[in-house]
């Protein structure tokens, strides 16, 4: 290994190495970063004589971390990452004049609340660019505690742990949504058992509303009985199809603001609340992280939101 230089290593070269490990080799990174492969090789290697220590090991095909490579690495996202907070804190200073918002949610959340509270925060703070990721819970959590979302409205309690801070905002019941002249539409009282004897349109396996509907129909030892005639795989098909068919289906009730679908009848169900599943949903933060400006109005925009459909 060469002597030890003398200097600190600069951003770029952090940004060059984390694109290589991220990539898997020299070639896959170089293309990333729109560099020649010698002009990278040549960053990586003033980087190893700053570190006293190789990097990678450079394989026929790929270039693997090392293990002062591995210890490089955490603290190279770590250096990035305090570097875009402090870049936001500043941003900050401007009181909304400029920046971004990054926001994390699950599906149910994005249809009923996050349009609305997307619209009222633009409408005040028009500067502020604002992105939305519908994700999975797993992956919402992880993009979180890895800098790419400043907020996160995710089901509760978190699978992260003590790593993240959550804000309760409300809890979700599944309801029965039928068309008017269904059979059950007139009963007064429905339980799932009732539901699950006719004809059903759900969402597809992987959607929460489906995890959710599963459970409960565990909980009352009915895995047997649970048929759906068709599967969709968007909250408005599901909807579309009710419409189409006559058949019934069944949604967490916040699932969709269903003053705008006066057409359909929303039931809920009437089994004792031990039989059924529900979730509760809410803010989630990285735990001790910095909040933005932005982050912190949205998320008492969405509030505000919640509030006045109560």
């Amino acid at each position: 290994m060469p002597t030890i230089k003398e200097g600190v290593a600069e951003l770029r070269h952090l940004r060059y190495f984390l694109a290589i490990a991220s990539e898997g080799s020299f070639r896959a990174g170089a293309r990333k970063l729109f560099l020649s492969q010698p002009t990278l090789s040549h960053q990586i290697q003033q980087l190893e004589m700053q570190m006293g220590a190789t990097l990678f090991e450079r394989l026929p095909r790929s270039a693997r971390l090392t293990a002062a490579g591995r210890v490089l690495h955490a603290r190279a996202i770590r250096i990035l990452r305090e570097l875009d907070d402090a870049k936001r804190e500043i941003a900050d200073l401007q009181q909304l004049s400029a920046g971004e918002l990054r926001i994390g949610i699950v599906s149910t959340v994005n249809v009923a609340v996050i349009p609305e509270a997307v619209g009222n925060f633009r409408n005040a703070h028009p500067n502020v660019s604002v992105s939305v990721r519908e994700l999975p819970m797993e992956a919402l959590e992880a993009e979180l505690l890895a800098g790419h979302l400043d907020l996160g409205i995710s089901f509760l309690p978190a699978k992260s742990g003590r790593r993240i801070e959550a804000e309760p905002l409300f809890i979700e019941n599944l309801v029965a949504v039928l068309p008017p002249g269904h059979a059950l539409a007139r009963r007064r009282r429905i339980t799932l058992p009732e539901v699950l004897d006719h004809p059903m349109v759900l969402l597809s396996h992987g959607f929460c509303t489906r995890e959710l509907v599963l459970e409960s129909v565990a909980l009352q030892g009915l895995e047997h009985v649970l048929r759906p005639a068709i599967e969709m795989n968007s909250i408005e098909g599901v909807l579309a199809t009710v419409r189409q068919t006559g058949m019934l289906t069944l949604m967490p009730d916040a699932a969709v603001r269903w003053e705008h679908h006066p057409d359909l009848v929303i039931k809920p169900l009437r089994d004792a609340a031990e039989q059924l599943s529900f979730r509760r949903v809410g803010l989630i933060w990285v735990s001790g992280g910095h909040r933005t400006a932005a982050a912190c109005t949205f998320a008492e925009g969405v509030k505000s939101v919640l509030k006045s459909r109560d």
